[in-house]
């Protein structure tokens, strides 16, 4: 049986050579797959990659990850290298050249591709990043859903039976906020990375 590394490898190219969506293989510089730890302690999903991670030659998500670190510093430095971040869409979602949300039918083709980075990297914590990644996986990964509909998800802990969701803002959500704000959620983040060991 291949080693989680070769699986991700495996994975990685299906990943690039992926033709399900016709819009976005229309308009893609490339499909970006995640990259970390093979044996991640803790996964970072983010929506889809940015203009940026499509432009260079690393994961999908590298970008958001590295603005997310200016609030949450455990994600930098030697913790870094033990991360897996990956996104819940593999390309820039365009239309005609014009970057726009993911469809739906968009999501569920690349789902099968973050199911399998699961079930190959066995994480114990999953931080969903932003709003609508986290509902959609929240939906996803749970047989019932762990939440009321409207409710707050921010930094709560869902316990699924292989592995802990925490869903948290993206670095453009936090930067919005009052600095009074933004130290208190600093702050909890921190607390959180301590629990996830990080």
């Amino acid at each position: 049986m291949e080693d989680a590394l070769e699986q991700l490898d495996t994975l990685a190219a299906r990943v690039r050579a992926c033709t399900r969506c016709d819009d976005l293989l229309e308009c893609r510089r490339r499909a970006v797959p995640g990259g970390g730890h093979p044996h991640t302690q803790v996964m970072v999903v983010t929506w889809c990659p940015d203009e940026a991670d499509e432009a260079g030659d690393g994961p999908a998500g590298a970008g958001t990850l590295e603005r997310l670190a200016a609030s949450m510093p455990a994600l930098t430095g030697p913790a870094r290298d033990q991360l897996y971040v990956t996104g819940l869409i593999k390309c820039v979602p365009r239309t005609g050249g014009v970057v726009r949300a993911p469809r739906a039918d968009e999501q569920e083709h690349c789902f099968e591709y973050l199911s399998r980075e699961i079930s190959i990297t066995t994480p114990h914590w999953i931080l969903t990043v932003g709003e609508e990644t986290s509902r959609f996986l929240l939906r996803k990964l749970f047989r019932d859903l762990p939440h009321r509909e409207g409710e707050s998800l921010e930094l709560r802990v869902f316990d699924n039976p292989a592995f802990k969701v925490v869903p948290v803002a993206t670095p453009e959500e936090i930067a919005e906020r009052e600095a009074r704000e933004q130290k208190a959620y600093r702050d909890r983040l921190r607390a959180l990375a301590q629990r996830m060991g990080i």
